[in-house]
């Protein structure tokens, strides 16, 4: 028996110090990769900015940039994971997911309360992204390669024109310029420059994309850069309702030169107007015309004469970067990892929405605190999985469909409890009229209700062009009382 216990015994210590020194080599080559991915990251991060001031005409390298651009937020992405998310990440998890329990069962009635409580204790992802799971290993293996596989690239790159730089000022807010979408605009320029002998005299593109996504603002500043605007003599902006008027106001401009028309159809299209002005355009005098079309389906594909761009989400990466900016400005997150790992957090939550990250990415700016952050993350998370679990789709998704989105709790700070329907975001010009004084960052911050049932609230103002303004309209939910009860419920 004693021989026994001791084999037992002697086997046990074993198994224990070979579990630590394997748990010890795991941890040495871990910080060997990330010392490798943060040299890695250094050398990538110079070729994207020489390659960002290049007039890259090249598809292929075009290609090649795109994909190491999207190896280079991937790095980043890993990276920042594994500084702001330690094993202490699960208790900030598990918090945050208790107090949205504790809120849900208080706000449901008990058919939804098991339904909602099972989606969170399930902790179902409701990420734009899958959430996935890549070893550090193989992102650095993969990296090595294709910054390997780029030096034939970098030498290429040399040969292409630099681009005329943009005041210093620019740079000093990230809302200030366009955030990515760098092979786009590429891709735009090079379709607007184009002069081949072979094209139509009437050359279109179709953008194509969700709504918000940024189209417009890639077309914007695809139209103001100079090589752009000394091509053509002539710029036109329409929306699909200027289609039956554009004749009557080009009629009176029309003269000799190169044109450019930038259609943006909002809804459906009118496939008899655009017929009609598409047969207008072809007997204009002039030396060519380029037209950019802006949609979100797949209608105005039919009516390119060339392959169309498709704006997509932001990958969970590239969110990321972008929502770290915004989140922490002139702050450095590795100074402050509890809030980095709440902004990772949040950042997966918001479905990919940039006008969500530049809305709460503000807040988080102006108040960087730790149980301020917890609380935007659990309003965020609240209202997401709300929605997933009654309609299986996202608020942002929501929107998209012109469905009104249901708040029950409209405040982060104080938690007002005033139900409240959102719908109908839309667009306003810098030009069209007066804009709702209140604002979205008043509403989240607990600031007062007016006492209109409905009411319209500037969401954000874009500081690049085209200078949107995105306003949303609130309709108050009317309370009733139950019969023999005290509580309020909402309709």
């Amino acid at each position: 028996m004693e021989i026994l216990i001791s084999a037992v015994a002697s086997d046990l210590i074993s198994r224990f110090i070979s579990s630590v020194t394997q748990n010890y080599r795991n941890h040495i080559h871990k910080e060997d990769d990330r010392r490798r991915l943060e040299r890695i990251l250094l050398r990538m991060h110079s070729v994207v900015e020489e390659a960002g001031g290049r007039h890259i005409t090249n598809q292929g390298m075009i290609l090649q940039l795109k994909g190491l651009v999207e190896g280079f937020y991937l790095g980043y992405y890993m990276l920042d994971k594994i500084k702001f998310q330690p094993p202490e990440e699960e208790s900030i998890e598990y918090e945050v997911s208790h107090e949205i329990q504790s809120f849900a069962l208080s706000a449901c009635n008990s058919a939804k309360r098991f339904r909602f409580a099972d989606a969170i204790s399930k902790r179902t992802p409701v990420a734009f992204g899958s959430r996935r799971r890549t070893n550090l290993k193989d992102v650095v293996d993969g990296l090595e390669t294709k910054i390997a596989d780029m030096r034939e690239f970098v030498i290429l790159l040399g040969s292409h024109p630099r681009l005329p730089r943009e005041p210093y000022n620019t740079y000093l807010y990230i809302d200030n310029f366009m955030f990515g979408r760098r092979i786009e605009k590429e891709q735009v320029i090079n379709f607007l420059l184009c002069n081949d002998p072979d094209d139509p005299y009437v050359s279109i593109l179709p953008i194509l994309g969700p709504p918000r996504i940024g189209k417009k603002t890639l077309v914007q500043h695809a139209c103001l850069d100079e090589r752009v605007r000394n091509c053509f003599s002539h710029i036109f902006f329409f929306k699909e309702d200027d289609l039956k008027t554009g004749e009557l106001s080009l009629n009176s401009k029309a003269s000799q030169g190169k044109y450019l028309f930038v259609i943006e159809f909002i809804w459906d299209v009118d496939e008899a107007a655009w017929t009609k002005f598409q047969s207008y355009l072809q007997n204009m005098p002039g030396t060519g015309i380029k037209v950019v079309l802006i949609g979100t389906t797949e209608d105005i594909a039919k009516f390119g004469t060339t392959q169309p761009i498709r704006v997509k989400r932001p990958s969970e990466e590239e969110y990321w970067y972008y929502f770290k900016a915004l989140a922490f400005g002139s702050m450095d997150p590795d100074e402050h990892p509890k809030l980095a790992s709440l902004a990772m957090q949040l950042a997966t939550e918001m479905n990919g929405s940039f006008l969500s990250a530049t809305v709460y990415g503000e807040l988080l700016r102006a108040n960087p605190d730790t149980q301020f952050w917890k609380r935007i993350l659990l309003f965020v998370r609240e209202l997401a999985r709300k929605h997933l679990t009654s309609s299986g789709l996202h608020p942002d998704d929501l929107f998209e469909r012109n469905i009104p989105v249901d708040m029950s709790r409209i405040a982060v700070v104080d938690g007002q409890f005033q139900g409240c329907l959102l719908y109908d975001v839309r667009v306003a010009g810098p030009a069209e009229g007066e804009l709702p004084k209140l604002t979205s960052r008043d509403m989240l911050l607990g600031g007062d209700i007016p006492v209109e049932d409905k009411f319209d609230v500037l969401v954000w103002r874009s500081r690049i062009p085209p200078y949107c303004n995105y306003i949303v309209t609130y309709e108050k939910r009317k309370p009733r009382r139950m019969v023999g009860k005290r509580n309020k419920i909402y309709l």
